[in-house]
Parts: C-alpha cells; structure tokens; sequence
C-alpha cells in the first residue's frame, strides 16, 4: 500500500507532462522502471533537498551518469544514482530504474509516427507524456507477466476496472506493444460500461492505442492498435481522424472487419456538403455548396466536378466551398456535384449529391455613392441616389447647425449612415428634422438605377448648415434594410487652407466661377465646440489666423474651419489628414522649426570605457546661431535606461560640445543620443552609437558588379579588389560571401506600381559561395549563376550580395552591394488611382503597363479581372481542439482583355463597401502575372480621397540664387485660374493667374524668404460648367526650388600631410573660409582610424546637406473639392413634399591589445587668419587616419575630410587572439611588409613577460613590396594582463618596436565556500595555503572572521556582494545598501577605502536615479518598469542614503515618494493569492512612514483587517515596522507575531520555485524579517531562532538575500570588535577581520586568549580547480554547434575562418518562474559575429532556427550573455553565431544558466578543449 505522502507525490505527477516540444522524438532515449516505498542504496551523484519528484526526474534524465533514483516523499529530498547495489523496503520511497530504449524499436517507432500527421502533434504529445507517466501513477513491485496474468484474471471475471489498473503496471514495467494495446482495449471497455463517470478514459485509450502502435513490431498488431485507435477517437469526438486511422490499418492488414469499420466512418465523419448558400443580392449572383473540410489550395481544378445547369456559369472553389457563378435572378437550378470531390485532406466526396437552387430577386435598397459633403449650388442642385428594385423612397432632411458640427464630427456621425439604433440621438442631440417627403425614382427588376434627387424645393427658405438627407425604403424594416444618409453643404465657398508655421491661411474662391470671393467671415472653431477666432476674407479671397491659435491641446486645439456670406455656408475639417503629395517629389527630412539642431558624433562604434564626443549645433529655421540656448545632451543605454545627461548653458555661436565617458562595464548594443532644450518636450535631434567589444578593420575592399538591371538569366561577374589600410595590396587572402534574392513589389523610377502578386509570400532566397584567394594586387572575382531560382512570377528581384574577406587574423571584413534582377519573362505592373483605397459607390481604376527585362515599357496582351473578395471563418474541431479557419471567395466584378504598351491603360471597375482585387495575366506567358488589392467604404483617409488630381508643373532652372526669377511652367488640361504659392514650412509668397488649357509660364522673383529652398505649387481651379455636366475640380503640383545658401556655407579645409609616421605628432590646420566681418568661427577635428569608420559606415557629418538639403514640405494642405458630390449624375427622380417638422553587465571584457586610435579635439576658436591648428600624437599604428573638421560661426556652417597614411617603412601587423586562458596554446601572427625604404635583411626581436614563446627568428630578410608571414607559439601560463614587444630594426638603423597586451582570463564561473571553525580556549588555528585548496590561487581569495560578523559570515557576504557579475537596478542597490552601515568592514576587507565609500554611494545613487522614470518609478534593466515593489526598495535605500548624509537630489526623490503615494492611493484589494498578496503595498507604505508621510488609518486597517492576507512573512513586518515609527508598538507586535508565524511555516517546506514581484526567497523574508524587528526594538519574533536558520544555509545567496542577511547583522550587532583573540601573536582590536589571498598567502595564526569557546567562519571565493562537469539543480543546460545549413557539428578541428551557429539550451526541471542569466565564455580561439556590427551574424537568416528573445543580450569579446524572465517548465533556445579566427588548442569554458534570485537553481555544461587549425 502506498504511503499518504507518495500518493500526495504521485498526485502532483501530472503537471510534468504538460510541457511538449515540438521536435521531441515519440519514444524518449530512457524510461523509468518504477517500483514504490523501495528506497536504492548505491553511489549518489547529489543531494538534491527541497526538491520536487518531476525535479528529480528531469535531474537524473539530464545526465548519462544516472542509471537510477530515489525519492523521498516525506522530505522531498531526490538522489539521482550513479549505480545501484540494493534495494530496501522504506515507507514514502519512491526509486526508479533508468532503461535506455533499444535504438531499433526508436528507429521503427519514427517509421511508424510519420504515417500518423493526421493527429496533430498536440496528441502524439499526449501519447510521450502518457507513455513517460504511466509506470509512476501505476508503481508496482510485481513483473509485468505477473501483472499481466492478474489482469487477464480479472477481466474473466467482469472485473475491468482492476484489470485495466494492472495491465497498466505491466505496460509501465514492460513497455511492450501488445501490453499498451490490451490497456487501449480494456480501457475503451471500461469506459463503454460506466456511462455515468468516464472521465478522461478515451483520451487514455488513445495515447495508449496510439503508444502500442509505435512498438507493434509486426503489421497485424499494428492495425489491432490503429482499429483501437479509431474508436477512441470516435469516442473523442473525433470521427473524421478515425478514417485515416483505419484507412492506415486496412492498407497494412486488409481483412473484411476492418474495411467494414473503414465504410461506416466515412459515412459517420467522411468528407461531405455541409451547407449551401445563394448570393442573390450581387448583380452576378453565386450558388455555393460549403464542405466538411478545407478544398485543395492549389492543382485541382473542381469544375470537371460539377454538373452545371448552365454551361455559361463558372466555378470558383476557395476555402470550403464551390460557388457557380452566374445565373438569373428569379430561376431555379439544378446542379450535381460528383463522386471523387476532392477535399485537401485526400478525401473524397463518396457519391454524387444534387442540390436544388432558386435565385430569389435583389432585396430592395438604396446607397448613396460616394463620400462627399460639398454640393455645387445650382438651380437644380441634386443628389445622387443608387437604387435597387425601389420605385419610391421615403425621405428625412435634417438640419446639423454650425455649432454642431464639430460635435458631429467628433461623435463618428459625420460622413456615414445613421443606424437606426442611432437616429434618436441623433435626432434629438445633434440635427433637427426639418422636413420629410418621398421620391419616385425609376426601378427596372434587378439592375441599380442611379437616380438625382432635386433638392431645391426641400431647401427653400432654409437656414445656410449642414444637412442630412435620410432615404429608407418604404415599408422596409429600418434594422434589417437600413436607411441611406447623404451628408451636405449646399454651397458656392470653395474653401482651401494652409497650415504652416505662420499659422493658418484660408483661401475662399467661388465653386461656380474659381473667382475670389472677398467678405467671407471665417470662423475657427475648437475641439470643444468654441470659436476660437475669426476672420474676413480680402479682395482675393484670402484670410489668416496667427499660429498661437493652432497651438492648443485638447478640447482647445482646432478642428475645423467655418465659411459663411449671406445665406451660404461651407466648412472644412482640420483633424482628417493633410494631401500627402509625396508622388509629387515632396521628400527629405522634416521641415525646420523654430529650433533645429544638427547632431554629429566623432564615430559610430566605441568600446566600453571610452569618451563619446558630441557636437550639436542649435540654429533657427534660417540656419543661423541661436545664442544662449541651454542644450541638454541624454545618453541612454541599450535597454533605454538613461546613463548620462549633460547641459551646456551657452555654447560657443550657438555650437556645444559634450565629452562622455562610458564606464568599463556598461553594457554592449546600441545607445542613443537626444538632444533637448526642453526636457520635457520631444527630443530635438537624435543618434545612435553602438558601444561593442571591437577590433578596428584592417583591409578595405570594393566591390562591383554590371549597373542594373541585371538578367537573372545571365551569369555575373562579381570583383573584389582588397587593400590594406596602410596602403598596401591585401595579397594572398581568402574570400567567401552569400547573396539573397528578395522578390520586390515596387521599383524605383515606378511610383506607385506594384509588381507581382500581392497575396503571395515574398520568401527570401539565399545561397553560399566561395572566392579565390586575392591574388598579388589583392583581386579575387567570382561568377554568380542564378538558374536554381524559378519564380512562379516575373518580377523584379533585388540581389544583395555579402562579401567577407578574412585579414590574416582570421578576422573578417563585410561589405555589401545589392542590384535589381529582372525575369526573362516580361512583367506586369499595377498602380491603383486611388492609392488604395476608394469611396464606397465609387471606381476602382487601375493602370497597367508592361516592362521587359531591361525595365523599357513593351507591348503585350493581357486578360483582367477585377473581383470581390470576401474572407470568411469557419469554426472547426481538430485533433481534439476547436480552432478556425479563414476562407476567402472572389466575385467577378468585371473582366476584358486590352493591349498594354507605352502609355500605362486605365481600366476601371464600381465598387461597394468592402475589398477588392485586381488580377492581370498575360495572354503569352504564364508568369507574366500581377495583382493588386484595394479596399472600398465609408472609412476613406483623407490623402486617398482628397489627394488633388496631377498637374504637370515644372521650373525652368534646377538652382536658383538670391535675387533670380524662377520661372514656373504648368500645362493644366483644362482652363482655369491657378493659385501659385511658394512654401516651406510657411506661406512665402502668393499669386493667382488664370491659365489656359496646355503650357503657360508664371515668373516668380526668389528672395531671402526663400531659404535654402522652397517648394513652388500650383494648384488650379475649374469651375461648375452645368452644361457640359462638369462638376467643379481643381489639380496640383508642385516643384522644388533649391535656393544656393551663399555665405551660409563656410568652406573648410584640412591641411595635413597625406602620409605620416607613427610614434610621433601628426599636425594639421583647419582653414574656415568664408567667415563674415566680426564672425568668429569654431572648430572641432576628430582623427580616427578608417578601419573603425568603416565598421558602422561612418561617413563624415555634413551640416551643410543637413542645413540646405532638400525638406519635406511643411505646409498641410487641405480643400473642399475632394469631397465634392457629383450633383450631375444620373437621371432625375420627382421628389414630393411632406411637410415641414418641427536594466549594468559588471564582467569586464579582456583589454584590447592596443588602444584604438581616436582622437578628438575642440571646440577650437579659429583665428584672425581663418586658421586653426591642432596636433595629435599617433602611437605604433599603421593604417589610414581620417581628418573630420566641422566648422562653424554664427552665420555659416561647414565640414571637411582628409586622409592621412600613417605607416612605418616597414609594416609589422600583429594578431593575436583576444585573450587566452592559463593553459592555452596558440599562435602570434606576425605580418611583415616592405612598404618603403632600404630592402634586406630586417633584425627581429620578440619578447614577453608572462607568456611562454615559441622560436622566434632573429632577422627576416625583405624585397621591395614583400610580405613575410610569422607564426609565433605563445602558451598562457598564469592568469594576468602579458604584454609582448615586438621590435624590428630596418636596414638603415631604424627601429620601429610596438607593446601589444594579452590578457590571460580564467573564465570558470567563481562559487563561494563557507566553513566554520570552533576555536576552544587557548587553542589555536593556522591557516596557510591550504586553505584554497580547491581552487585556483591566482583567483582566490578569503575573509576569516570571529565574533559577531562572524555568526552570520558578514565579511563573505560583503566579498561576494563585490564580485557579483552583474548589475539591475535591484543588483545595484543590494550592494551599496550595506556600505551605508557597515563600510567599516568593507574598509578593513580593502573592499571600499573609507575615504571612497561616500563616493561608491553617490555612484550608486546617479546609476540608480539615471532609470528613473519621469513617473518616479524605476526600470529593472530593460525598458519596463521593474514594479512596485522595486520602486520602494530603491526608494528605501535613497531615503537610508539621505539619513546617512549622501546626496539625493530633492526632486528626484520627491517624485520617487510621490510615486509610492500615487500606487498606495491607488492599490487594488488583495488576498494572499490575488494582486502579488500586498508585497509593494506593504513595503511602500513602509517608506512613506519613515518619511512621515503615510497615513496612520491606512495603516492601523491594513493591520487590524487585512494584516492576515498579505502574502508573505515580509509584507506582514513591513506593516509592522511602519506602525512602530509611528508610535504603536501594540499594533506592530501583532503583525511581527504573524510574520513570524508565517515565516515558520514558509522554513519547515520546500521552496516553490516561481518568479516573485519582490525578488525574495524564504531566506531573504528571514533575513528582512528579522532586520525590521530589530530596527523597531520588537521581542516578538524568536530572533536566537532565526539567527541560526540564516546562519544554517549553506546555498550561494541571491544579492537580496546577501543584503537584506547584512542589515540584519547591522541591526544586531552594536559592537563587532572580538576580544580574547590574537592573531599572529598581537592582541585583536575591533572587529576581527582578515583578508587573505591566494597568490600571495602569508600564514595566519589565530589563538583563543579568552576562558570561553568562539567560532571562526572562512569564506573563500575563486574559481574551482580541476575540471568543470556538467550538471545543475532546477535546471539543464545543453550547448551545441550546427553548420549554417543547420547540420549538427564538432566545434573542434575547426579551420580559422569556419563558422558555427552555437545553440543554447535550457530545460527547466519543473514549472518555473525566474529571472534568468545564461552566460557562454568562448574558447579563446573563438570570436563571435556580432550581428550589430556583421550581417552574418544575423540568426534571423537561418529559417531552420527557432529561438527565444531575451530581455538582454550581449556579445562580448569572451562570452556571450543573455538575461530573461522564464515562466515555463518548457525549455528554452538560445543562439549566436561562432567563427573559429586563430589557430590553437584552447580551453572551452563551461555554459552556465543561473537563477539570479534562487542562485542554488543553476546549471553547467562540460568544461572541455577545442582545437583550430589554420
């Protein structure tokens, strides 16, 4: 019989089972024999306590060393054995045998699994899960022949129950297919017995079923599992997958049985017609039968299927059903769909079916076309209605006054129908009914009439406003027919705007002349309804209102502009968007403002540790200086955390320079840059920088193929030609590359056509090759072949080819070059007139054209289609799951066949509300093929709708000076009068000229308002013409008038000399031309190496292109006539009247080998001369500097470049890898090259200090331009920063040396070991070397204490809080929170010198207060906010900080404090199970009542009625610590008392393993616990008990456990100092602390001179020795290497330059919920590419790789790292991409994955070696 405590186990088994990967194989490698209250003796691999059995299991599977387990359920302790010796009866044991399963039943197993697709991979998860459970529910200790004859017992005897639980045990001790067949069997039977309680029986049967059909090894027992199958899931609800089922086990045993069984589920659950639908309301109706199942997606054509009633109707099958298209309304069909149907799935219709149809006619309706409001008042002013078999209409007119139009607007009411479950609002709120009526209209059966409705007697005597008019079909249910609303304006105003930064100009010309109309009182009106101003229009139509007025927010910002003369009124919305005419060549950056900055860095790439050099130039909209305006610089990290801010008050003519250094240990990616003036306002300048671990490129290459376009067909040649940086050609070195195909749906030269089909999906196509070497002048050339890519269609490709070229390093160098591809096939191109979308009621138009390969327009015959498409979704159940399906139909619209050919051809179709699809094929080529969609309906944006027509308008000169006349040439195509502006981000200048129909010339003079540019438009308006049925219309273009910026632009220029040598002073002058009388200029030179520039492409900053490019316009042009209504169309309807009515990373990367060169100087005043010089002092490098200058003055701006080679006669290039570990063997490479001077035999000389060398010749011997190449051994001894020299001594005496660093790394993760030592009287200790042994001594170190720092290891916890790796905003303050009490220590430790410990906590608090949000909140380290509970421990530790005299800016901790109050006022009810149990709550109330600032009620109810629902120990003495400060210790006793009581029982269980708000354990809740208790003098806790459950734990501690165990040790100990003690002989005095260390131990002697007993505790930090091995608890990690292609692979053996795609791993034993850190240190010869700086880097271009986003990420220089949040049992993947770069045999660091806040949960890989080869 089972113990309670293993039931209770063998209970909570069934979570493990929910987590099922996707790739996981059907029959796991190992199996558990399982046999209860068995307890194994043999050889433990761990103790694993507090753990959990699905832990154990995972723990023990994760190793091959565990042949076996046992768990213990009444402790939860696990013990994953190394071998087992014997077993023995133990109550509450749970032991289980590890079997590993035969590979050939796996290989059959895999066979086998593929035949079953058809039941989804969410069952065949269930089935591994079952088959992986099964022998821990079912423990027995009998054999499974026992078992199994027990069971055939009882099912002799009726009964199933007892003989499905044994047969059960037998199939978990045996795993054999006829045992899971008999369990299916005899499930299946029992749930056919018991119909009142079944259960998840038929669930079991089939992952049983399906389990023994895995391990059948014959057929027959096969198709006994797969019949079994089928009925388990026909009882599952799941009959349609029961017929693949038996399909299956009729091919592999056909008997008669089983195809009876086969015939009768095709009946049940085969593919059959479902449903069917008639379409009637369509003018081409469609008859459709819907299916069971989706249809074929492609290939099958479905029409020899159908019998058709009429041999004109078409067949269209999409998603589940055929439609037959075609028919008449008013007749009955008859159509046989056949026998042989095919579904998708394979199935068949298994007969012939014949349905019956009857088209009904259209139900009566009618719609008003189109969207517009504006209609042209005439004498017969008329709206347009369409209508459908309606003869008469009943008519509403409404009247919206102007003082709610605004309202209607905002109400969504404005331009739409009005429901019927809107009317009464809308009649009551917003309109008023002024009169009804009705209309006869002409109705012919079935056909739309489009019909005009005279609105000139209902009109009469009317007010001027907005006016609806509502027309519903008589009789018609308003609900299910709903009325049809014309919203409109009958008026003459055609009013037009510009909004600029001048403010707001109206134009008013008349709609029936375009003449101006003067008197027009204009009105601005408000979000909230209110006017905000008004004006009256001049003689020429036009009016302004002043920029303020467009400045309001909310209900005060404008939103629309009224027009009223007389009784005419017309209004205009300013919220829709502005014309976007950027098909009119409007493009470039944003217009200027009243400040614009120019941002410029002095690179793109910096390492951690250097200086960022920022230079913003403030100028105003006329690029001239702005004096005194204060410039804020902000600096943020990767994760968007801010790290630095800077404020420069004044600046030099309007130019401010800023220097930012980045800490060592900052973390790697992509900073940004903002540049403020008002901090609270958007940024008025931007950049961004990458802060990486780099080596500067040593090579540059070009790259060149043939111009575009290029014929896919052909071959191409692709050239390289390399060079290294110091000049000379880079010889002799291997190439490789890739190139991507990427199908393109626009081109260039072809605005807005697309290309292609628009519903397919574009996939990228990548392919790999290889180069020759480069030979001697460094040219290497490749062809590349395309014929493997065949698209289904012609379209243009875009190729991009990525060249690596490897240096001598093994390092590569990137460079990329793209071209467009084109078919042989001539291609089809779509361009919508509509841009996308069109009106309801409206045309779609479309223009085709036809390009051959060489993009030149050719002749070609098309067909097209223009067909609505309609998707819809069906529910269905799949593998036991209900999921949808969408399926899309397409309804002709229309359809013709044209010839396309140098002019593009415009076809058109009408549209209704919905999507719509333009398909066009090619009469002569299959491929040649192109479709396009657009969508129809009320919701039109405004740049679709209102985008005026093109006007063909162009100036006559391409540049213009202050001064000239630009003349403007438009060629309108009708007669008009033309309103000619000149823009940019305001009116300049305004004429109005009447043009005539073609070419007219327009002379405008450029003046000073010009700027640097302005856009000159022309828009032209033709008037109403009745009789030729014109409505009113008006066209637009536009042309950009670049303006030469004259003495704006200084003209700089570098003097320096174009080679220099290194090792000495590199001078260059700065020349400032241009300057104006009194202007005083400045200057800013940045040199830098041009193998950093060209990492990140870094090109020059150029404020010149900045200043006087080319803007987007910024003028918002808005008018009337895109919303006119065409009142002309359609016959005229009779209209009678009715009546009127009424997140930092602290591990340091290696040191680079040599400083980069980068240097940076300025700003520098120029002289009276124009002059400025500067000099920077180059050290042994070789290669290109560049010069930057950037100049500037209060009227003028500039920049300049110039290159400078700096080399040594002789060019000695060394490469080294980037660091080594202790025991690594590997190679310098020496590169030596002539490149000038004496020739002949050179003097070598190589030395080092700390690195064992290899030979090393004494002399080389060179010709003129020779290359000798050196490989120099070099093996790592201890661990160190090594340097090497290198000297070489040239043929004239010249010695040219360099010092290179090597660092030597040990990157082994370090661990703490803590021991404790009882010293008796008068003993004594001494500790000497021994003490570290275990690790490595280079590494080590120890702190040996006594007294009472010692009880709770106060010293260690302070060592390791200082070592901690990495730093979040909780990490951060967990290690200056203890310096606040206890830098004493720290002092003694030599951890922090107490004269810097004020200076650590300021640190602290600017890198705490730097991710504070503008809330008062704090980020963790990404960019969410780290929750409440983080904002009030940091909140804590800067209140403690204040007290403690450190500096805190007030109103940064003032918002800190007034974010903990808004969250109190704020929070939400809570138990201990619902909103995180109180845990913030508590604590940020805690805070506020230590700053007095908490309300006592608050407090005294959260005690006395919620004091039982808080969550945890900690929460409860928060509340009780916040009652003591204010004075209620009654209060406060009680809720220590219950944290106490809590805490108890949170101590005496396991641990769950989850994520927590609070970052806390049980341990760090004791530790805080007992830390408040003692601040608020409580007795109430039991502290000598607590002291010692902290002190027991004997686990790595979390940062929060480490802290929070240390201000409980301040808060106990009053005096450390220890007496009684010597050390070394002398009497101890204060505190007794020693720090040892392990490469420089002195013996230590400690003697008890005291009458009674002390402790001493050592705790040691370092890195183990010996090997590393594999292993974890709570988790596994695994690291392996695939090739790109995604074969697995062996990292060792490598050749320098292949690549690998490392994966990463992670399996959590159990559900979990963590904050996570996976680190990978690379073998030295190992580098990564880091994708931020290498596109082959990039693992998004490996479709074979599936992986998980981290919160972070880094590549660093030895490791790569990785932080997220995991709350999953299911694993996790990581990956990078790895090159093997220098040749060696190299340690290969252990991966690790760590629980940064349950430090005890972590996992290791193998430690091993890996060898690179060259």
């Amino acid at each position: 019989m089972l113990g309670a405590a293993l039931v209770a186990v063998l209970t909570l088994c069934a979570p493990f089972a929910t987590a099922q990967e996707a790739d996981a194989p059907l029959l796991a490698d190992k199996r558990f024999v399982v046999s209860a209250n068995t307890d194994f003796s043999g050889t433990d691999l761990q103790q694993i306590f507090d753990s959990s059995l699905e832990a154990c299991r995972a723990a023990c599977l994760s190793t091959d060393q565990c042949v076996a387990l046992t768990f213990n359920a009444r402790n939860n302790s696990c013990f994953p054995k190394g071998s087992v010796t014997g077993m023995t009866p133990f109550d509450g044991a749970l032991s289980a045998e590890v079997i590993t399963v035969d590979p050939a039943v796996k290989a059959r197993s895999e066979d086998a699994g593929r035949r079953l697709s058809f039941l989804g991979e969410d069952t065949l998860g269930a089935a591994r899960s079952f088959a992986r459970d099964l022998p821990w529910s079912h423990p027995s200790s009998a054999s499974a022949d026992d078992l199994a004859a027990d069971s055939a017992a009882r099912a002799r005897d009726g009964d199933l129950a007892g003989a499905q639980a044994a047969i059960a045990a037998a199939t978990g001790k045996s795993d054999a297919s006829p045992h899971w067949t008999r369990l299916a069997a005899y499930t299946l039977a029992l749930y056919n017995k018991d119909t009142g309680n079944r259960g998840d029986l038929p669930a079991k049967a089939l992952s049983a079923a399906i389990n023994g059909y895995l391990r059948s090894p014959e057929d027959a027992t096969s198709a006994d599992a797969l019949v079994l199958m089928a009925d388990a899931l026909a009882a599952l609800d799941r009959g349609r997958d029961a017929i693949p089922a038996l399909r299956l086990a009729q091919t592999l045993t056909p008997t008669p049985a089983i195809e009876t069984h086969l015939d009768q589920a095709i009946g049940l659950y085969g593919f059959r017609i479902t449903d069917n639908t008639v379409e009637s309301n369509l003018a081409q109706p469609r008859i459709c039968a819907e299916f069971s199942e989706p249809l074929a997606l492609a290939g099958v054509d479905y029409a020899p299927f159908v019998r058709l009633p009429d041999p004109a109707m078409a067949v269209e099958a999409d998603g589940n059903q055929i439609c037959l298209i075609g028919g008449t309304h008013g007749e009955t069909y008859n159509a046989t769909f056949r026998q042989g149907l095919p579904a998708r799935s394979g199935e068949v219709l298994q007969k012939d079916v014949d349905l019956r149809f009857y088209i009904p006619d259209r139900d009566p309706s009618a719609r008003f076309p189109g969207r517009g409001y504006v209609l042209p008042r005439a004498t017969d002013a008329a709206l347009p209605i369409d209508t459908v078999n309606v003869a008469a209409l009943d008519l509403t007119l409404s009247r919206v006054s102007d003082r709610n139009i605004v309202r209607a607007v905002q109400n969504s009411y404005f331009g739409r129908d009005i429901s019927a479950y809107e009317v009464e609002d809308f009649d009551t709120q917003i309109a008023e009914k002024i009169w009804s009526g009705t209309a006869e209209v002409r109705s012919e059966r079935n056909q739309t009439i489009t019909s005009r409705l005279p609105m000139g007697e209902a009109l009469a005597g009317q007010a001027p406003g907005v006016y609806t008019l509502r027309a519903s079909v008589p009789g018609a249910d308003p609900y299910d027919t709903p009325a049809a609303t014309q919203w409109f304006v009958l008026t003459d105003l055609g009013l037009s705007t510009m909004q600029g930064t001048d403010g707001l100009t109206a134009v008013v010309r008349g709609l029936s002349d375009a003449g101006a109309r003067p008197g027009v009182t204009l009105s601005l009106l408000s979000n909230a309804n209110e006017v905000l101003a008004t004006a009256t229009t001049d003689d020429t139509g036009l009016a302004s209102f002043a920029p303020g007025l467009l400045r309001g927010k909310g209900g005060a910002a404008p939103a629309a502009i009224l027009a009223q003369r007389g009784d005419d009124l017309s209004f205009l919305s300013l919220t829709d968007p502005a014309f976007d005419l950027s098909d009119r060549g409007v493009e470039g950056r944003a217009p200027s403002s009243a400040i614009d900055v120019f941002l410029a860095t002095d690179r793109g790439a910096y390492r951690a540790g250097e200086v960022i050099h920022i230079t913003a130039l403030s100028r105003d909209s006329q690029a001239m200086a702005i004096r005194g305006l204060p410039v804020t610089v902000i600096l943020s990290r990767p994760d968007g955390v801010e790290y630095a801010r800077q404020t420069s008050a004044k600046g030099q003519a309007g130019g401010h320079v800023f220097a930012f250094p980045v800490g060592p240990s900052v973390p790697r990616g992509t900073w940004r840059i903002e540049v403020k003036s008002d901090l609270d306002a958007p940024a008025l300048a931007s950049d961004t920088v990458l802060v990486e671990d780099f080596l500067p490129e040593r090579l540059d290459f070009s790259l060149s193929l043939p111009d575009a376009p290029l014929p896919l067909a052909s071959p191409q040649t692709l050239a390289i030609e390399a060079r290294y940086l110091f000049g000379a050609p880079a010889a002799d070195l291997s190439a490789s590359g890739d190139y991507a195909l990427r199908p393109l749906d626009t081109l260039e030269g072809f605005p807005g056509y697309h290309f292609g089909l628009y519903d397919a999906q574009g996939d990228t196509t990548r392919d790999y090759f290889s180069l020759d070497a480069t030979d001697a002048e460094g040219k290497t050339a490749t062809t590349l072949s395309f014929t493997s890519y065949d698209p289904d269609v012609a379209a243009p490709v875009e190729m991009t080819a990525t060249l690596r070229v490897q240096e001598g390093s093994g390092r590569p160098v990137e460079r990329r070059i793209a071209r467009v591809m084109t078919p042989a096939d001539p291609m089809i191109a779509v361009r919508s007139v509509a841009d996308g979308v069109v009106p309801q009621g409206g045309e779609a138009s479309f223009d085709l054209i036809a390009l051959d390969a060489t993009l030149t327009r050719t002749a070609m015959p098309v067909h097209y289609t223009i067909n609505r498409v309609t998707t819809r979704y069906q529910w269905y159940r799949q593998y036991g799951d209900w999921k949808w399906e969408s399926f899309t139909t397409r309804s002709p619209v229309t359809e013709g066949d044209v010839t396309l050919g140098t002019d593009p051809v415009t076809v058109s179709a009408p549209v209704d509300w919905g999507r719509y699809e333009i398909v066009v094929e090619s009469a002569d080529s299959p491929r040649s093929t192109a479709s396009m969609e657009v969508y129809a309906g009320w919701y039109v944006p405004a740049d679709a709708t209102t985008t005026p027509d093109m006007l063909d308008v162009s100036l006559t000169a391409d540049r213009f000076a202050i001064g000239d006349t630009a003349t403007l040439r438009l060629v309108p195509r009708y007669a008009g009068t033309a309103l000619i502006s000149v823009l940019s981000n305001h009116l300049i200048d305004m004429k109005i000229v009447e043009v005539s129909e073609g070419e007219n010339l327009v002379d405008l003079p450029v003046t000073d308002a010009w700027g640097a540019g302005a856009y000159v438009t022309a828009t032209v308006l033709r008037p109403m013409d009745i009789a030729a049925g014109h409505n009113p219309a008006r066209a637009l273009g536009l042309d950009y008038a670049p303006v030469d910026p004259g003495a704006k632009a200084l003209s700089v220029k570098i003097d320096a000399p174009e080679a220099s040598d290194p090792r000495g002073p590199l001078a260059a002058t700065v020349h400032l031309d241009g300057l104006s009388a009194g202007d005083t200029g400045y200057v800013t030179l940045a040199a830098v190496d041009l193998g950093i520039l060209n990492l990140t492409g870094f090109e020059t900053p150029d404020p010149q292109a900045y200043y006087f490019g080319q803007r987007r316009l910024g003028v918002e042009l808005r008018d009337v006539y895109g919303r006119l209504i065409d009142g002309l169309q359609g016959e005229m309807g009779r209209v009678r009247s009715g009546g009127d009515v009424s997140n930092r990373a602290a591990m340091d990367s290696p040191p680079p080998d040599q400083d980069l060169v980068a240097f940076f100087s300025g700003p520098v005043t120029v002289g009276a001369d124009g002059t400025a010089q500067t000099s920077f002092d180059i050290p042994a490098f070789n290669g290109t500097v560049r010069l930057m200058a950037l100049g500037w003055s209060e009227t003028g701006v500039g920049s300049a470049q110039a290159d400078v080679l700096v080399r040594d006669p002789v060019v000695v290039t060394a490469s080294l890898p980037r660091y080594l570990a202790p025991g690594d063997q590997s190679r310098m490479l020496l590169e030596i090259t002539h490149a000038t001077g004496p020739t002949g035999v050179m003097g070598l000389k190589v030395s080092a200090d700390g690195l064992g060398l290899g030979d090393v010749p004494t002399e080389v011997t060179l010709d003129a331009q020779q290359k000798v190449t050196l490989s120099v051994p070099i093996l790592a001894q201890e661990a160190g920063d090594d340097t090497l020299q290198i000297t070489l001594t040239t043929p004239d005496g010249r010695t040219l040396s360099q010092t290179l660093t090597l660092p030597v790394r040990r990157n082994t993760p370090q661990i703490a070991q803590t021991r404790r030592f009882p010293l008796a009287p008068g003993a004594t200790i001494t500790l000497n070397a021994d003490a570290f042994d275990g690790f490595h001594v280079d590494t080590a170190s120890a702190t040996l204490s006594a007294g009472p720092l010692a009880q709770l290891d106060v010293p260690g916890l302070l060592a390791q809080l200082s070592r901690y790796p990495y730093g979040c905003t909780e990490q951060v303050t967990s290690q200056a929170m203890p310096l606040l009490y206890l830098s004493s220590i720290a002092d003694v430790m030599g951890l922090v010198p107490q004269a810097q410990v004020d200076q650590r906590l300021s640190q602290a608090v600017d890198q705490i207060l730097a991710r504070q949000q503008s809330n008062g909140a704090f980020n963790l380290w990404s960019d969410t906010t780290g929750g409440g509970w983080l904002d009030a421990y940091v909140t804590d530790f800067l209140s403690r900080a204040r007290a403690g005299g450190i500096p805190v800016p007030d109103l940064a901790f003032r918002r800190a404090l007034n974010n903990l109050r808004n969250q109190v006022n704020y929070a939400p009810d809570f138990t201990r199970d619902e909103n995180d149990g109180g845990e913030a709550l508590a604590y940020q109330l805690l805070v506020l009542a230590r700053e007095g600032e908490a309300q006592m009620g608050d407090l005294r109810y959260y005690a006395d009625t919620k004091g039982g629902d808080f969550a945890t120990p900690l929460a409860m003495a928060q509340i009780g610590a916040a009652l003591a400060a204010y004075g209620d210790p009654t209060r406060a006793d009680a809720m220590f008392t219950r944290a106490g009581t809590l805490l108890r029982t949170d101590l005496s269980g396991p641990e769950p393993q989850t994520l927590r708000a609070d970052f806390g354990t049980h341990l760090r809740d004791a530790a805080a616990v007992l830390t408040l208790a003692a601040e608020a003098g409580s007795n109430a806790l039991d502290r000598a008990t607590l002291i010692s459950q902290i002190e027991a734990v004997d686990t790595p501690r979390s940062t929060q456990e480490s802290a929070w165990t240390l201000l409980a040790a301040k808060s106990l100990v009053s005096d450390a100092s220890v007496a009684g003690l010597s050390v070394n002989g002398a009497p101890s005095q204060g505190p007794m602390v020693r720090v040892l260390q392990g490469d420089a131990m002195q013996p230590v002697t400690v003697t008890n001179t005291s009458t009674t007993a002390t402790d001493l505790t050592l705790t040691t930090l370092g890195i183990p020795d010996g090997p590393v091995m594999s292993g974890g608890e709570g988790y596994s990690i695994t690291r392996s290497y695939y090739t790109l292609e995604g074969e697995e692979a062996d990292p060792s053996g490598l050749h320098s330059g292949d690549r690998l795609v490392t994966v990463i791993k992670v399996r959590p034993f159990a559900e979990t919920g963590a904050r996570l850190m996976v680190s990978d240190p690379l073998p030295a010869g190992f580098e990564i590419d880091n994708p931020r700086l290498l596109s082959s880097g990039d693992i998004a271009a490996f479709d074979w790789l599936k992986t998980t986003t981290p919160e972070m990420s880094e590549f660093r220089s030895d490791r790569f790292l990785a932080a997220l949040d995991w709350r999953s049992a299911d694993p996790f993947t990581l990956a990078y991409v790895v090159r093997a770069v220098t040749p060696g045999d190299y340690l290969h660091p252990a991966a690790s994955v760590e629980d940064m806040y349950r430090p005890r949960y972590r996992a290791r890989t193998f430690e091993g070696r890996v060898t690179v080869t060259k």
